[in-house]
C-alpha cells in the first residue's frame, strides 16, 4: 500500500508518505513561504526519497477543512490534480476529525476546537474511537459548550483563543498536549489505513469542493460591497 497524504488547512502544512507498511517520509511546510511555492516541490522530493513515483500511489488523502481558505484551496487542486492525472482514488478527510485522531483512545470524549476567527468556532465531538457524538459545526463557542455534559479533552487552537469563555462554561476539560493540536499528514495515513479504498471516480474527484463552512471573509465583503450599491 502506497499513500500521499496532504494537510494544508492551518498556519502550517505537511505531507507523509506510507510505503511498505511503514511512514517513509513527513514534511512539516511554514505556511509565510505559501503552499503553492512549497507543496509539488516537497510532493516531489518525498516521492524522490520513498523511492516511488505518482504512478505507484494506491491513494491520496487530504484534510478538506474547515480552515485556511487559501490553504485548503491549493492542497485540493493539488491532490484533485495527481488522482485525476494518474487515475487514483482521493479520500477527503474533516479538519476536526482529524484531529480528534490525535487523540485516539484517549480515556474522555474528545472535543476539537479550531478558531474560525469572527468570534467563532469550527468543533465537533467525538468519542474515544472517533463516533461521531455531534456533528462538526461552525458556531459560537459558549453555544457549543452548552452542548457538552461529559468530561471532554479539547484539540486545537480553539482553546488557546477561547479558554476563559470555556472556563466559564464549567465543562469538565483537560487540554490536549502541543503537538497534539496540529492537524498533520502523518495521522491522514492512520485514518486511511482504518477505511477502506475508495473506487476512483473522475466525476466525483472533479466536483469534490472544500469543506468551508461559511463563506470567506473576502467574499462576504464582496457581497456587502454589492449590496450597497
Amino acid at each position: 500500500m502506497n499513500i500521499l497524504a496532504l494537510c494544508t488547512t492551518s498556519t502550517s502544512g505537511s505531507i507523509a508518505i506510507y510505503k511498505d507498511n511503514s511512514i517513509a517520509f513527513i514534511s512539516y511546510l511554514d505556511i509565510r513561504i505559501t503552499h503553492s511555492e512549497r507543496l509539488m516541490p516537497q510532493i516531489a522530493f518525498g516521492l524522490e526519497q520513498s523511492n516511488i513515483e505518482l504512478k505507484d500511489l494506491d491513494i491520496v488523502t487530504i484534510a478538506n477543512g474547515p480552515g485556511s481558505f487559501t490553504g485548503i484551496r491549493i492542497g485540493l487542486a493539488t491532490a484533485k490534480g495527481i488522482c485525476m492525472a494518474h487515475e487514483i482514488p482521493l479520500l477527503p478527510v474533516n479538519t476536526l476529525e482529524l484531529l480528534a485522531y490525535n487523540l485516539f483512545g484517549s480515556n474522555r470524549d474528545i472535543l476539537p476546537f479550531i478558531d474560525a476567527r469572527m468570534g467563532e468556532v469550527y468543533a465537533a465531538l467525538y468519542s474515544s474511537h472517533i463516533k461521531q457524538l455531534i456533528p462538526p459545526q461552525n458556531v459560537k463557542p459558549a453555544g457549543f459548550l452548552q452542548k457538552i455534559s461529559k468530561p471532554v479533552v479539547i484539540v486545537g487552537d480553539g482553546l488557546a483563543s477561547y479558554r476563559k469563555i470555556i472556563e466559564q462554561s464549567k465543562i469538565d476539560f483537560l487540554p490536549a498536549l502541543p503537538h497534539q493540536n496540529i492537524p498533520l499528514a502523518s495521522t491522514l495515513i492512520s485514518i486511511a489505513l482504518r477505511n477502506p479504498i475508495p473506487d476512483y471516480n473522475f466525476d466525483q474527484i472533479a466536483e469534490l469542493e472544500p469543506f468551508y463552512f461559511r463563506k470567506s471573509q473576502a467574499e462576504i465583503t464582496r457581497e456587502k460591497n454589492r449590496e450597497n450599491k
